[in-house]
């Protein structure tokens, strides 16, 4: 079997050329890294309103510009970021503004890779196109401190559109959902999404995750616009939510 030589992460830096882009609903654009196997890849989202723009998320952060991705880059982008792990903030640092919950706010400023969880989950495993591995010591992912800290209940004013921030710990203690209601849009991150989720990993709680969950079952949308897998329709998303509980055997 063909030894799996490990690749430096600088060199797959790339502009938006090397993103995946699909507009998912007016003025919504789903983003991806194309240099990652599909099964690898994590979606981090544009949201564009008439005043600023909205970056939900940031990726892995193989791309290092986001020149040529908004239709007018002269507006104010504000990133949004729902959690501190490393296949989600590559890119915020390229916000000019950013705002997440203060539970995870120290590893922001200092993108550790034991504390993101980018380590043990990189090393030796198979994540790129062409059955290729980064090489875990080469893992520099940009800081991206905070500007404002927010919680339940903060809002973005886009205006054309409000996103309204949902606070649902459990994958991670500072796990946020964004709603829009405007397009009756559910940004469910890494708390709801239709592949394994993680409840067993530093940080993670099962109990804070059925909380969220329960929670957000309750909460009215068309579409759930998840940090991994298929977009889910809010019956599927629901569906996903009893199977969790399923799995975990919880009543």
């Amino acid at each position: 079997m063909r030894a799996i030589e490990p690749v430096p992460w600088q060199s797959l830096a790339c502009g938006v050329e090397g993103l995946v882009i699909e507009e998912v609903a007016p003025g919504v654009k789903r983003l991806s890294e194309a240099a990652l196997l599909p099964a690898e890849r994590s979606f981090f989202y544009l949201v564009e309103g008439a005043g600023r723009d909205c970056l939900i998320d940031g990726g892995w952060g193989f791309c290092a510009s986001l020149e040529g991705l908004r239709a007018d880059p002269q507006k104010p982008l504000v990133a949004i970021a729902t959690h501190s792990h490393f296949d989600h903030i590559g890119m915020l640092h390229l916000a000019a503004e950013r705002w997440g919950h203060p539970a995870e706010a120290a590893i922001f400023v200092r993108p550790d890779p034991t504390a993101t969880q980018a380590l043990p989950y990189l090393s030796g495993r198979v994540v790129l196109i062409g059955g290729g591995a980064i090489a875990p010591a080469s893992l520099v992912q940009q800081p991206c401190p905070l500007h404002r800290f927010v919680g339940e209940g903060s809002r973005l004013e886009l205006s054309s559109r409000t996103l309204e921030i949902l606070h649902t710990p459990g994958h991670s203690p500072g796990s946020l959902c964004v709603l829009d209601r405007t397009s009756s849009l559910l940004f469910s991150a890494d708390t709801v999404h239709d592949g394994h989720i993680y409840d067993d990993i530093p940080g993670a709680g099962r109990r804070d995750l059925l909380l969220s969950h329960r929670r957000l079952a309750e909460v009215d949308f068309a579409l759930a616009l998840p940090g991994h897998g298929a977009i889910l329709s809010r019956p599927q998303f629901i569906e996903r939510i009893d199977r969790y509980r399923t799995e975990r055997e919880c009543p």
